[in-house]
């Protein structure tokens, strides 16, 4: 891993590519099977408001990780992830935010050390970077563990835990500077001399703008 002071982070989801991918790979799973996607739609009520904090959002994600992988062996879960990921390179185009990722290209091309820091689970995340044709990077995020007949989440690295995931990669601020399209990543945007807000929806810009007075650049 690259030294605190020479890395340039980006968060993944939102910023490189559009949507959730890690939403994605479980949304394909649960659709496959009418009774997983009548359970997801049930508790979905009562489980996505937790998705709003990032100390409680580990609960329905590892619920719902859970739910769409319990039963499956894991010759059956691999052949679905390369189906899934076979559809993200269809889609390339449309899935790479490319303001984003000429940034980042031009930031290994200076030299700058580069790291994905992101909620999703870190291999899934690498994996669909991969089949997008971008380069190798180290990826900082989410990991699972067999549970229960299934997959549970072990840690959800959202908001302030993306601090903690990297420090244990030796990872410390200040940083060089910081992409991100959420207010969520606030911990890191503070962290740095440069951060950059990428096409954020208005919530987060007004929440950003709140904490730095202005003092950030966005990129659409």
């Amino acid at each position: 891993m690259p030294r605190a002071s020479a890395t340039v982070l980006f968060d993944f989801d939102g910023t490189l590519v559009r949507g959730d991918c890690a939403a994605a790979w479980l949304r394909d799973l649960l659709r496959s099977h009418p009774l997983r996607r009548l359970l997801a739609g049930l508790s979905f009520p009562f489980l996505s408001p937790g998705f709003a904090w990032w100390r409680s959002a580990w609960v329905p994600a590892s619920f719902y990780t859970w739910l769409a992988t319990v039963g499956r062996t894991d010759e059956a879960l691999a052949e679905a992830r390369e189906d899934f990921l076979r559809k993200c390179a269809a889609r390339r185009e449309q899935l790479l935010i490319k303001p984003a990722v000429a940034r980042l290209h031009a930031h290994l091309a200076a030299g700058d050390a580069v790291v994905i820091v992101t909620g999703a689970e870190a291999r899934l995340a690498r994996d669909v970077w991969r089949v997008l044709g971008q380069p190798e990077l180290p990826v900082v995020g989410s990991s699972v563990r067999p549970a229960l007949g299934g997959w549970i989440g072990v840690e959800h690295t959202v908001g302030p835990r993306k601090l903690v995931a990297l420090a244990r990669e030796g990872i410390r601020p200040p940083f060089a500077a910081v992409y991100s399209d959420s207010a969520r990543d606030l911990p890191l945007l503070c962290e740095t001399a440069r951060p950059v807000l990428v096409a954020p929806d208005r919530r987060s810009l007004a929440r950003v703008n709140r904490r730095l007075r202005g003092a950030f650049e966005t990129l659409r």
